[in-house]
């Protein structure tokens, strides 16, 4: 895993409260909902949550979890599918690799755990779009949804 980078799996207000502001500064809207659901989420649902630290707080973070059931299997087959809710890295440090570090982990994560493809819904930004496709992400379903195949030996 990278420098940095570490899963969580408790997750404390404090760190409710970080992540909240990471998010709010780019999608207030999706800041509020994250912080109601975050703990819920991580400790009693079995999401991922990884964490990019920085001195003080975090400066970016990922958060997702693996499917019951293939979403799209017209695209994958029959490999495990994993989902990321949430990618955001602070402003003040975009474009300097840590969204990068962080999908890689978060894809390490998933071969590691026997996932074999991951979707995103709701691509928002073309900035994403664009970050998202240089890390190997293609459209499989209209204008909002990616995907990426990790291991096409995984079941």
């Amino acid at each position: 895993m990278a420098r940095g980078i570490q899963q969580v799996f408790s997750v404390s207000k404090s760190l409710e409260d970080s992540l909240y502001c990471i998010t709010d500064q780019t999608r207030p809207s999706v800041a509020i909902g994250l912080q109601g659901t975050l703990r819920d989420d991580v400790q009693r649902r079995g999401h991922s949550l990884f964490l990019y630290n920085g001195n003080w707080r975090p400066l970016g973070f990922i958060k997702g979890y693996t499917l019951r059931r293939p979403m799209f299997q017209k695209w994958s087959g029959d490999l495990i599918q994993a989902k990321v809710d949430y990618l955001f890295v602070d402003k003040w440090h975009q474009r300097s690799g840590i969204g990068g570090a962080l999908l890689r982990a978060y894809e390490n994560y998933c071969r590691e755990h026997g996932v074999g493809a991951i979707i995103l819904q709701r691509v928002p930004t073309i900035q994403a779009l664009r970050f998202y496709s240089r890390h190997g992400y293609v459209n499989i379903a209209g204008n909002y949804m990616m995907g990426k195949i990790l291991n096409s030996n995984t079941r």
